[in-house]
């Protein structure tokens, strides 16, 4: 059949209505009870096949349904004389409507004709845009929205975290499991090599960090991905923008409803290493690889030895979440009030790895007049967390579980160590009455995890307030001009103590520290804004121009003293250390305003052919007197072909093709008030003793960072196609893009000689691009009157690569490894943050190999190596090894992302399962801790080279390492570290409704949820999940703490 659109058709989104007929009504009598038939149609007159009705009576809990025929006809016989009885007609592409309130006699047939209209579709869902909303059908730019419903499925503390899978071409890692860690987030790849974040606009209000938002008051999430559809906020925009939209209130009675849940946690994998017996036998191969005797006589009596991780990781951790929430509203006001509470314990440390928060929000919005609205959003959070060392080169907990010998206990028993004052000083960490074991094996390095654990007495707390108010004034029609004003207050204070203790010979003091620090950042914000909105004919205008003025200030102070005489970490306080002459005292501030303009108009004719553009000019205090401001201009276009008098396809409903282009920029190197210009640095200074014998201190001055009055906006420019389409009248829905993403400008400090006595300056000195395409795929059916599903499907594509970086080496250096300088960098044809280092060639099988591999001088390369040593590559063929040698040897930016959330509806059960996918990046395991020489290791190293032959991965052990088979990092060491990880399995009921009345609530469901059931990785680590703070950080695995995997049972409940 032949579909053409119309004007009329096309109106979706509005009331869906029934036009019932009473046909006829008979009174012949039958025993079977009464009957209900009828035909279904749509706005047009044509009957819809495939309609499920449903007739339920919820005072008996009579169920029974049928699906329409080929002709739209329904009959439902057998329904018992009574009632009331509710029929309900539910079709995909149309609004689900129930009629309520019949009533039949024995016997009485009732005849129907039901008539639908179209829903709303996927494409025609409201998309929150940068001031404003448009119809999806409408947006010429990529825009993807995540709504409340898969929000609230997740036990996720921060709001972020649900951008993961849900939105194609957004990366989200977190760069640990540790209770309230900030996860990563990259949009479309990564364009800068300092804070690559995106830009938060929470009710139009910007934030630096959306830690203080309950995910529970989160209406929905719009990330504007193109530049076309971030230009708008100009300045900050450069790295995508999130807008996030919370929960407002609704006309009708107060509507109360709670959400919570508890739930247990655990590691999801450990490392399997070295048995006692396996390392006491591994260390006796090592000493005779190197000449030296064996250490241990007979390794088999150690058996089994200390399972360290077994010790670390805490059982059964707690995670508890609740909600409270309250709404409703009038003709003229409407309210939302919520208050919440989130709890977790780590899996490692337990208490001392823990964040919890409370927060309060208050969303109100009243008509004053028809043409004068107000409103107010007002949040407050409050936030504890305490953390310990996690993914460091040294000192790490997990990594300490991995390379401490097994032979040590973790609790001392034995009364000759332990009478022994030089292994177990007075200063020995104790946990009552036990003393934690000490090694005498290794005496240097990783020390008893469970004793560290114990110094990590420090604590955060986080409380922040955020109000947001404006006012909305009708000027005439479709005129309407709007001002707010938004303040933040963020109060932040942390304490730590270290207490006196012996760890290891390397790893002691007999000094205990205390430590405080404060800080507090105010930022304020008006913007004024004069939109249009008039549609004439086929002819739809909309215009806005706008002003912005923000200002920030930040400011803290640290402190610390020695010797507190107390080791009570409650009694923490500076006041009470005694040691005053070796007080540390430190502090600064930092300032920065941004004053922008801003415009943007748009028009579309009949809904078919779309034209927006987009001009903000933004000033900003970072940047000198030669370049304050800058200007980012976009524009974009879309043709929905489907309305074309032309298209004939019953099966693509809805066509769309967009393009846009345009600029964004960025300003973010962190706190760093005036970049441009020349400061002064307070240090430095010297001892003075004056005649009589008393010594003072004397606070030297220095100049600060090299100026650069020249410092200018890091601008990316991106193009974007796409195309949007509707199957089957919305049933599946698909859209897709193809981007290309340059930055120029790239902010960073480049390495200048120690000569120069200053901290580099900031330049304008680099360029990178990111390419790629994204798909997202969205089906859902009605399977029958009981079941029905959904299934979202999104992947993306990205290719990073820097363009120019203006230094004469053309790279720039990244983090260091374990002594073994930077193994990550930032180069000229390669992507940003790849991993540096030696490539390998196998390993020598024997000595003729070694004699073999000569330079052009003849001179053996790797003079130093026997066999069962890795073969490094000469790469540039000079003869040597060094740096320029040095290659990619793995990139931990994924190629792929990927995400599946299936949602199915079965009577009153639900189920949803949520799953994500990297592919394609690489990670640097560096558990092992090559250089303590009697270090435990993973078991994965027991495929190493014994013999010639042996077909190992990994080069011979040894305790001289003369060839550096391990302190050169190589791609030996780099692990695939592809992931498809299920996040999240739930399986909820929802009561019968007369069950849920008698208790006098509205809906009362129960649930069970599973977080990360199951992982399908070929990466050895902990976890192949491990995200970084900034670009050059990306990669390097040193014991990273793991994701939990979760078991949880919650209730949502409505009044």
């Amino acid at each position: 059949m032949m579909i053409r659109f119309t004007k009329q058709s096309l109106k979706r989104g509005s009331w869906l209505f029934i036009s019932l007929w009473l046909l006829a009504l008979t009174a012949h009598a039958q025993s079977g009870g009464g009957t209900i038939t009828g035909v279904v149609k749509n706005e047009k007159g044509e009957t819809l096949p495939g309609v499920t009705v449903g007739v339920i009576n919820a005072d008996s809990s009579f169920r029974k349904g049928q699906v329409t025929d080929a002709q739209g006809v329904f009959l439902i016989t057998g329904i018992p004389a009574g009632g009331p009885y509710a029929i309900s007609f539910t079709s995909i592409g149309y609004i689900k409507q129930q009629s309520r309130n019949h009533k039949l006699a024995e016997g009485e047939k009732v005849s129907l004709l039901i008539k639908l209209k179209e829903s709303a579709t996927e494409l025609n869902q409201l998309v929150v845009i940068g001031y404003g909303t448009q119809k999806k059908s409408d947006v010429s730019t990529s825009i993807t929205t995540v709504n409340t419903d898969f929000i609230g499925k997740q036990s996720i503390l921060r709001a972020e975290q649900a951008l993961q899978g849900s939105a194609p071409g957004v990366l989200v890692l977190t760069p640990s499991g540790q209770p309230g860690e900030k996860p990563m987030i990259r949009i479309r790849g990564t364009g800068t090599n300092k804070n690559p974040d995106p830009l938060y606009i929470v009710d139009g209000f910007p934030v630096n960090d959306i830690e203080y938002l309950n995910p529970n008051d989160i209406e929905r999430m719009d990330v504007l991905k193109d530049a076309a559809s971030a230009a708008i906020y100009g300045a900050r925009g450069a790295n995508g923008v999130v807008l996030i939209t919370t929960k407002s209130g609704k006309k009708g009675p107060a509507r109360v409803a709670y959400d919570g849940y508890y739930g247990i946690q655990n590691a999801w994998r450990k490392v399997p290493v070295l048995n006692g017996t396996e390392y006491a036998e591994m260390m006796n191969e090592g000493a005779r690889n190197a000449n030296q005797a064996a250490p241990f006589a007979n390794p088999a009596q150690y058996g089994k030895g200390t399972n360290w991780q077994d010790a670390t990781f805490t059982k059964n951790a707690p995670i508890t979440n609740h909600n409270v929430s309250v709404s409703g509203g009038s003709e003229n006001s409407t309210y939302f009030t919520s208050f919440s509470y989130f709890g977790q314990q780590g899996i490692v440390g337990g208490e001392r790895s823990q964040f919890e928060r409370y927060t309060i929000r208050l969303n109100g919005d009243q008509k004053i007049k028809d043409f004068l609205r107000v409103g107010v959003s007002l949040s407050y959070m409050n936030t504890t967390s305490r953390g310990i060392n996690a993914n460091a080169d040294y000192g790490g907990v997990l990594n300490n579980a991995i390379n401490l010998d097994p032979l040590t206990p973790v609790y001392e028993t034995d009364p000759a160590k332990l009478n022994n004052p030089v292994h177990y000083p007075v200063n020995a960490i104790r946990n009552g009455d036990q003393i934690y074991g000490i090694s005498t094996i290794i005496t240097d390095g990783p020390t008893n995890p469970l004793a560290a654990m114990q110094l990590a007495n420090g604590k955060n707390k986080n409380d922040k307030i955020l109000g947001n108010a404006y006012g909305e004034v009708d000027l005439m029609k479709g005129l309407k001009f709007r001002s707010s004003l938004g303040i933040e207050v963020n109060n932040y204070s942390s304490s730590s103590f270290t207490p006196q203790y012996y760890l290891n010979s390397a790893s002691k003091t007999d000094v205990s520290l205390v430590g405080k620090g404060f800080s507090r950042r105010y930022t304020w914000q008006v913007e004024n804004v004069l939109s249009y909105n008039r549609k004439f004919g086929k002819h739809n205008v909309q215009a806005l121009l706008g002003h912005t003025a923000l200002k920030s200030r930040f400011e803290n102070m640290n402190g610390s003293r020695p010797d507190l005489i107390t080791s009570d970490p409650d009694m923490a306080y500076i006041d009470l250390a005694t040691n005053e002459t070796l007080n540390k005292v430190s502090g600064g501030a930092d300032v920065r305003a941004l004053l922008s303009y801003f415009g943007r108009a748009a028009y579309d004719y009949d809904g078919k052919y779309l034209l927006s553009a987009t001009l903000r000019r933004d000033g900003s205090s970072r940047f000198g007197r030669n370049n304050p401001f800058a200007t980012f201009p976009s524009v974009s276009g879309g043709w929905v072909l489907s309305k074309e008098k032309f298209y004939t396809s019953n099966t693509v409903t809805f066509l769309k093709l967009r393009a846009s282009w345009g600029q964004n920029g960025n300003e973010n190197i962190g706190d760093n008030s005036f970049p441009w210009a020349a400061g002064m640095v307070l240090g430095n200074g010297y001892t003075f003793i004056k005649p009589t014998g008393e010594e003072y201190y004397l606070n030297g001055v220095a100049s600060g960072a090299v100026p650069n009055p020249n410092l200018k906006w890091e601008t990316s420019e991106q193009t974007n196609f796409g195309v949007d389409m509707e199957l089957w009248k919305g049933r599946l829905a698909v859209t897709a893009d193809y981007y290309i993403k340059n930055t120029i400008g790239l902010l960073f400090n480049p390495p200048i000689t120690a000569i120069v006595g200053n901290p580099s300056p900031y330049v304008n000195g680099g360029s990178v691009s990111n390419k790629g395409v994204e798909l997202g795929i969205t089906y859902k059916q009605q399977v029958n009157k009981d079941l029905s599903f959904n299934v979202t499907v999104n992947g993306a594509y990205n290719k990073n690569n820097v363009t120019a970086i203006n230094n004469a080496a053309k790279a720039v250096a990244g983090t260091g490894f374990i002594g073994a300088g930077a193994v990550t960098r930032m180069q000229v044809g390669y992507p940003i943050g790849y991993l540096w280092g030696y490539r390998t060639d196998g390993i020598f099988q024997n000595k003729k190999e070694v004699d073999d591999y000569v330079g052009p001088d003849g001179r053996k390369i790797q003079s130093k190596a026997v066999p069962g040593d890795l073969k490094f590559m000469d790469l540039n063929g000079d003869g040597k090894l060094d740096n320029n040698d040095k290659t990619i040897i793995g990139d931990p930016n994924p190629d792929v992302t990927a995400g599946l959330n299936l949602n199915l509806t079965y009577k009153r059960f639900d189920f949803s399962m949520f799953a994500v996918g990297m592919f394609g990046h690489q990670l640097l395991n560096g558990l092992y801790r090559y250089d303590i020489k009697m270090a435990n290791m993973p078991r994965e190293y027991l495929n190493r080279w014994t013999e010639e032959g042996s077909g190992a991965k990994y080069p011979r052990f040894t305790f001289a390492d003369n060839n550096g088979n391990h302190n050169n990092v190589s791609d030996v060491y780099i692990e695939n570290a592809s992931f498809v990880r299920i996040k999240n399995i739930q399986v909820g009921y929802t009561l019968a409704e007369e069950l849920v009345k008698k208790a006098k609530l509205n809906n009362l469901r129960v649930y069970v949820a599973v977080d990360n059931p199951f992982t399908f990785t070929r990466y050895t680590g902990f976890d192949p999940e491990i995200g970084a703070r900034d670009a050059l950080n990306l990669g390097v695995d040193r014991g990273v703490y793991p994701q939990a995997r979760t078991f949880r049972a919650g209730v949502n409940v409505n009044l």
